[in-house]
């Protein structure tokens, strides 16, 4: 090979290099910690009817900074004393997106939840699994974030009636596992699969239920609420920001239901 010849690739490799280093994706990542609290106050009202069968509507209200309104329609079955099934529709409003356009502020979920229990004397016993749907109308990138999440509900729960009182202590601890988080996309701009499915929340929680009466009941509650949230964010120029989301609430609860 003649030196004409030599000098000619390494001129034509040199011409590329900037275009091999411009098309290099950089994937920068940052984690960030918050700690809030936050207020959230339920109205639910559940009619009873023949065969096991409910229907339950209910409304709640969400304090500073989540700016939230939820209401949610849902049917339930209870074919024997030990097993329920409940399937509910939600409309999430979310008053920090604006009110211009209904496609960033109105969201959708869906419920599909099976609760086993057991009455041992004044303890009732629970264990509840389920899927959550989370949809949006909103324009993205499907990349970054799904049209629809789905998301694995795991609940137990103890309530305990203090005897000739109308009141009961509740504890609660719930777990939120993503099932459909996107991972195809960072996982190849960072050749490896160390991005999967994780643990997005879990919510020990403890409260005291008031039975007003037979239709009447009132309860007050105390969630901690730890939150973790993957969010990928591809900017203009084809770079990547990777960011790793902590966040605890210390949220009171307080609930009013009217059941006939």
């Amino acid at each position: 090979m003649n030196i004409d010849k030599i000098k000619i690739r390494i001129l034509v490799c040199l011409l590329f290099l900037p275009c091999l280093m411009s098309a290099q994706t950089i994937v920068s990542e940052q984690t960030t910690h918050t700690q809030t609290p936050e207020a959230h106050i339920f109205a639910t009202f559940v009619k009873s009817f023949k065969h096991g069968l409910s229907l339950t509507l209910e409304e709640e209200i969400r304090s500073a900074p989540s700016h939230r309104a939820h209401t949610t329609i849902a049917l339930g079955y209870a074919p024997v004393e030990y097993f329920n099934i409940y399937a509910g529709y939600t409309m999430k409003l979310y008053g920090d997106q604006g009110w211009t356009d209904p496609n960033k502020y109105i969201r959708h979920r869906a419920n599909v939840l099976f609760t086993g229990q057991v009455k041992l004397g004044q303890w009732n016993l629970s264990l509840r699994e389920g899927v959550m749907l989370d949809a949006r109308a909103d324009e993205i990138d499907t990349r970054e974030k799904n049209v629809v999440d789905f998301t694995l509900r795991s609940r137990l729960q103890a309530v305990y009636s203090i005897p000739k009182t109308p009141l009961s202590i509740v504890g609660k601890f719930e777990i939120l596992n993503t099932l459909n988080a996107p991972v195809d996309y960072i996982n190849t701009i960072t050749s490896s699969n160390d991005y999967g499915q994780y643990i997005s929340e879990f919510r020990p929680e403890l409260g005291l239920q008031w039975k007003i009466d037979k239709k009447n009941t009132l309860s007050l509650a105390y969630r901690y609420n730890y939150i973790y949230g993957r969010d990928v964010n591809i900017l203009d120029s084809g770079d990547v920001e990777l960011s790793h989301k902590y966040t605890v609430k210390h949220l009171i609860l307080l609930t009013y239901k009217l059941g006939w």
